[in-house]
C-alpha cells in the first residue's frame, strides 16, 4: 500500500505534493516571492539579501522582506528547506535576525532600491519606530522548529508546492500568516451546553441567520448568526462547538473582511 499527499480541484485535476527534498532553496524562494501579493494582500514583498549583524558580531543574510502598506509593520523573512539542520544552520539565522542591528537610513535605501514605489521617508520612519518581525518560511511542517523559533520571538510559516499532471503548480500555505485587525470585540459563553457565544460589541454585519466562516486554531469553523432583542449570538453550525469552554475569546475582523477567533 502506498501513501500520497494529493489535492483534487473542482475540475477533477489532481496535484501531487513535491518532495520537500527535491527542490532547491532559490526555487522555493522564487515561488514564494511570486505569490506574496496574493498570500499577503496588505503587504509588499521584496527580495532582501542585505547582511544583518547582531550585537555579538554574528552576521547573516535573509531572503525576503514584507512591508505593510501603511508602514506600520515589517518582516524579515528567511526561506528554508526542511532538511536543513536547525542547530548548525537555521538557529543562527533566527538569532541574528531577531537580535539584528537595523540602521533606518541604510535599510530604507536598500528597500527603496528593490521597490521604488515605496516612500523612502516613510520607510525610514517605519524602521526607526518598529523592529522587524522575523518569519521563517519552510516547505514542510516542522513542529520542532516551530517551538524553537517561538523561543526567539519569531514565527514559522509553511509553503508547500503541489504539481499537476498538466505541469501547473498549486500551493498550500499553513502556519503563521500576518493579518491587519480592523475591529475586535469580546466574546463570552452564555450557554455552554449549546455552545453559544455572546458578542458584547457586534461587528458582524451579515444578516440574521447567515452562515459565517470564522478561523480558529488555523482552521475554518462555521457559525450561524442569531440576533434577538438587540443582542447578537453565534451558534456553531451542526451543534459542535470547537472552542474550549474554559477560555475567554475575542472575535477579530481583519482588513480583508475575514473573521478570526483568538484566546483573550
Amino acid at each position: 500500500m502506498f501513501e500520497r499527499s494529493k489535492i483534487l480541484n473542482n475540475d477533477e485535476q489532481w496535484y501531487d505534493e513535491i518532495d520537500p527534498k527535491s527542490i532547491f532553496e532559490k526555487q522555493l524562494e522564487k515561488n514564494i516571492l511570486s505569490r506574496m501579493k496574493t498570500v499577503y494582500p496588505n503587504y509588499r514583498g521584496i527580495p532582501f539579501s542585505l547582511k544583518i549583524t547582531n550585537p555579538l558580531g554574528e552576521t547573516s543574510k535573509p531572503d525576503l522582506a514584507l512591508i505593510r502598506n501603511d508602514y506600520k509593520e515589517w518582516y524579515i523573512i528567511e526561506v528554508e528547506l526542511s532538511h536543513h539542520s536547525w542547530d548548525s544552520h537555521v538557529e543562527k539565522q533566527v538569532r541574528v535576525f531577531t537580535q539584528g542591528l537595523y540602521d533606518p537610513k541604510k535599510i530604507a535605501e536598500y528597500i527603496s532600491s528593490k521597490d521604488d514605489t515605496l516612500n523612502i521617508s516613510d520607510l525610514e520612519k517605519m524602521i526607526n519606530n518598529y523592529s522587524p518581525k522575523v518569519m521563517v518560511i519552510v516547505n514542510e511542517k516542522m513542529p520542532f522548529w516551530e517551538e524553537k523559533i517561538k523561543g526567539y520571538g519569531a514565527v514559522l510559516s509553511i509553503f508547500q508546492i503541489y504539481r499537476g499532471t498538466n505541469g501547473e503548480d498549486v500551493y498550500r500555505v499553513a502556519g503563521y500568516t500576518p493579518i491587519i485587525i480592523r475591529k475586535s470585540t469580546h466574546c463570552e459563553f452564555i450557554d455552554v451546553s449549546r455552545g453559544i457565544l455572546l458578542i458584547s460589541d457586534p461587528i458582524i454585519k451579515e444578516a440574521n441567520n447567515c452562515e459565517i466562516e470564522i478561523t480558529f486554531n488555523r482552521r475554518v469553523t462555521n457559525w450561524i448568526k442569531k440576533e434577538t432583542k438587540g443582542k447578537v449570538y453565534l451558534v456553531p453550525k451542526g451543534g459542535y462547538n470547537p472552542l474550549p469552554v474554559d477560555k475567554k475569546y475575542a472575535l477579530v475582523l481583519s482588513d480583508s473582511d475575514e473573521y478570526f477567533l483568538k484566546v483573550n
